[in-house]
């Protein structure tokens, strides 16, 4: 395996522990649920929203930037061919919660690679299935995973909302 992925399985766990263990992580979490409340508690909620929005800017400017130029080294037009909605789709899956993520992408790239390894295997299928395999699984994955009742599958309450101090 690549250093790079050993740091992926790193930030997931300090995310884990972040978020749940840490003061500023329950204060990002209440920054997410009701942003008023937690204004009203003395919590700077702008400050965190950019502070945190940069980061995972930063983790996902990494990511993409393994991803272009270490995974594949050579130029190629839709290098990430919709790789951004998985990931999107993968967070809904998991709840929001980094550990549940970690496996859920371990899920999605095994589901990405299984083509490749049927074809290793002798099984031959249309290159077109093949490369369909996490697109559709996606699909399903997310449409099983709203159906679910309960609040685990919902995303934060105040999640891409503008706050407003003087709307309070």
């Amino acid at each position: 395996q690549d250093l790079f992925v050993y740091f992926g399985y790193i930030i997931c766990i300090v995310s884990a522990i972040y978020l749940y263990r840490t003061r500023p992580g329950l204060n990002l979490i209440a920054v997410g649920e009701n942003t008023a409340a937690a204004d009203a508690s003395g919590i700077n909620v702008n400050g965190y929203k950019y502070v945190h929005i940069l980061i995972g800017g930063a983790l996902c400017g990494l990511g993409g930037a393994y991803l272009s130029i270490v995974r594949i080294p050579i130029w190629q037009v839709d290098v990430v061919a919709g790789r951004g909605w998985i990931a999107v789709a993968l967070v809904i899956f998991a709840s929001w919660n980094p550990l549940k993520a970690f496996f859920a992408a371990m899920l999605f790239g095994g589901l990405s690679i299984l083509g490749l390894r049927l074809q290793a295997m002798g099984l031959t299928f249309s290159q077109y299935l093949v490369d369909m395999i996490p697109y559709l699984a996606t699909i399903m994955i997310v449409i099983l995973s709203t159906r679910k009742s309960g609040k685990g599958n919902l995303g934060p309450g105040n999640m891409s909302r503008p706050y407003f101090r003087e709307d309070r």
